[in-house]
């Protein structure tokens, strides 16, 4: 039995939202960012394009240049709800294998 499902986000927890950063870092979408837990606010180095996060009590805003904001916020996204699915498993399942097709993220769960 196989099950597709298209999952839509809301970036909401910082833990996430860091985890997600530290992903695409790795695999070099970003060259880095700068955390400032003082201000709630991440800037993001993009290939020099330079983003500014600002995680507020209810809802996150991402700014900067306009072509590059919205392809940011939309794979920033993805990989908020990859890291939270991987962190909120149930204990039945385990990822069996993952891959990136067209921009979009495919996990494959063995339960």
């Amino acid at each position: 039995m196989s099950f597709y499902t298209c999952i839509k986000t809301e970036l909401k927890v910082k833990k996430y939202i860091i985890s997600a950063l530290e992903e695409m870092k790795k695999r070099g979408e970003i060259k880095g960012f700068v955390y400032s837990e003082k201000k709630e606010k991440v800037e993001v180095d993009r290939d020099g394009d330079i983003l500014n996060i600002s995680m507020l009590k209810e809802d996150v805003e991402i700014g900067g240049d306009n072509r590059v904001v919205h392809r940011f916020g939309n794979r920033l996204k993805q990989f908020y709800a990859y890291e939270s699915i991987k962190d909120n498993l149930p204990l039945d399942f385990e990822i069996a294998s993952e891959n990136e097709i067209g921009g979009e993220i495919q996990i494959l769960l063995k339960g």
